[in-house]
């Protein structure tokens, strides 16, 4: 078979030159996740808090890890300055900084299990599914089959609920406090956020709905063996989920897998709702927006024809994904629809009646 032929003439070098460097910038992150990787899961990083400079030595000693394998770590980290590196002494220092970000599950900027969920740590995947229909299941509620790791949801939850999400919604913490019912849609096998949300506020009641008989079996027994008595799941038939009104609803990255209808969930979330109830949408950042060192990209490499679209988002700073969400909480009867937070990774809105 003939093989094809590269014209090399035909390419301006300047572009070539851009791609070879935007593949080794790749190269580079993917390495830096593979050692962070480790460094959470060897323990090296929490080794180093509040531990000053250290050796190679040390470090291992500390974690109970290899001498060979710190080295490599340490020594590939500081090159890219997630450690700070003293030549003379050969040692390695984790900044304060940067270990709240990586070790401090408490902090509203913890990353540290975003390099297990980078490195496939996860126990199954979203399948691409939904709900039934019929007069056994709830209309438009299908549930996200979300079954990511626990360890990972539990710690960002804690994170985001407690100082970003929660506190950003007007009068919710003094009601959660006091005691109020709570629906989490979608809430997956380990019933994180649930979980998180109900040891905070024990004295509000939260219902955890799941549209898998596993997940709410395995959330049932987690709340148990947690001794959360004010937790409890449930699968997510009509029967079970109108079978109260709320107070707080809460759909925390559930809304992709969810239906085809977005209204019809809203309105569906509207009529369970209470007069004086909230309802709370927790959304990863929309993926089709370009960053702007993407834009820099696209622009130094003359191809921003090819993707106006995405360029006019970016120039404009238009999330096409809020304008729909909004649009759609309006039609199923919300008068308010506010973004209330952000964090690194997602965006929080309040919707009420």
């Amino acid at each position: 078979m003939e093989e094809n032929t590269i014209h090399r003439n035909q390419v301006r070098p300047e572009r070539v030159e851009d791609f070879a460097h935007h593949v080794l910038e790749d190269l580079s992150a993917a390495e830096r996740v593979r050692m962070s990787f480790l460094g959470s899961q060897l323990g090296l990083y929490k080794a180093m808090v509040n531990a000053g400079p250290m050796t190679v030595g040390q470090i291992a000693r500390s974690a109970g890890a290899s001498i060979k394998l710190v080295k490599r770590w340490a020594d590939s980290l500081a090159a890219d300055g997630y450690l700070l590196h003293e030549p003379e002494a050969d040692t390695f220092c984790l900044p304060e900084a940067h270990a709240i970000a990586l070790t401090d599950p408490t902090s509203p900027h913890y990353i540290g299990n975003r390099f297990l969920k980078g490195n496939g740590d996860q126990h199954g995947k979203p399948h691409d599914m939904t709900l039934p229909t019929g007069s056994s299941h709830a209309k438009g509620f299908n549930l996200l089959p979300e079954d990511v790791s626990g360890r990972f949801f539990s710690e960002e939850y804690l994170a985001s609920l407690l100082h970003n999400w929660i506190p950003a919604v007007e009068g919710l913490s003094e009601k959660l406090e006091t005691g109020i019912l709570v629906a989490d849609l979608g809430c997956g096998r380990h019933g994180a956020s649930t979980l998180v949300m109900a040891r905070v506020f024990p004295k509000s009641t939260f219902l955890g709905f799941d549209r898998y008989i596993s997940s709410v079996e395995r959330a049932n027994l987690l709340a148990k063996e947690k001794h959360i008595v004010n937790a409890h799941f449930e699968w997510a038939t009509e029967e079970q989920v109108y079978a109260y009104e709320y107070d707080l609803i809460t759909l925390i990255e559930t809304l992709d897998c969810m239906g085809d209808s977005l209204q019809d969930l809203l309105s569906e979330c509207y009529q369970v709702l209470k007069a004086d109830g909230v309802l709370v949408i927790a959304e990863a950042k929309d993926s089709n927006i370009v960053s702007e060192e993407q834009y820099q990209r696209l622009r130094s490499s003359k191809v921003l024809p090819v993707l106006e679209e995405h360029i006019y988002r970016v120039e404009r700073g238009i999330d096409g994904h809020e304008h729909e969400l909004h649009r759609a909480s309006t039609a199923a009867g919300f008068s308010v629809f506010r973004k209330v937070a952000e964090t690194l990774y997602d965006k929080v809105y309040e919707l009420r009646r």
